[in-house]
């Protein structure tokens, strides 16, 4: 019921615990989003970071853009000498402003809300899934 919940909010939750301290789990993450050689930007503060998807890949004779890729705001709590990983994915705010009337109105329609869902579970939630796993292993090693 949750994932759900979720899925209709167009928002993914996720979090994980680690044995690694604040400090390094922030470096790892800042070398996450290096600038020409990562599919991820984003920033780190004291106690989390963001990262975004690019929204534009180029790769060998052409280049791809997905409006709808994923934002991952994370908190860190330390208890214990663990560390426990908050994570929230969602979309970019200026696309939430354009897309949100969009899928209102699609929710009203029978036809149309699957073909939209369909389109977020590619262009949204799978990549969502793929950053998740990202970090997961990032912060595991």
């Amino acid at each position: 019921m949750n994932n759900f919940l979720q899925r209709l909010c167009l928002v993914r939750k996720f979090q994980f615990k680690t044995k690694l301290q604040r400090n390094e789990i922030l470096a790892r993450v800042n070398s996450l989003t290096e600038p020409f050689t990562s599919d991820y930007y984003g920033y780190v503060w004291e106690n989390g970071f963001r990262i975004y998807e690019k929204h534009r890949k180029h790769f060998f004779g052409g280049s791809m853009k997905n409006s709808f890729a994923p934002a991952v705001k994370a908190v860190i709590f330390e208890e214990d000498g663990i560390s426990l990983v908050s994570c929230t994915a969602h979309l970019h705010p200026l696309v939430m402003v354009l897309f949100v009337p969009i899928y209102l109105c699609a929710a009203l329609t029978v036809v149309l809300f699957p073909a939209v869902h369909l389109l977020l579970h590619f262009a949204f939630f799978k990549p969502a899934k793929r950053l998740e796993e990202t970090l997961l292993d990032l912060l595991e090693r």
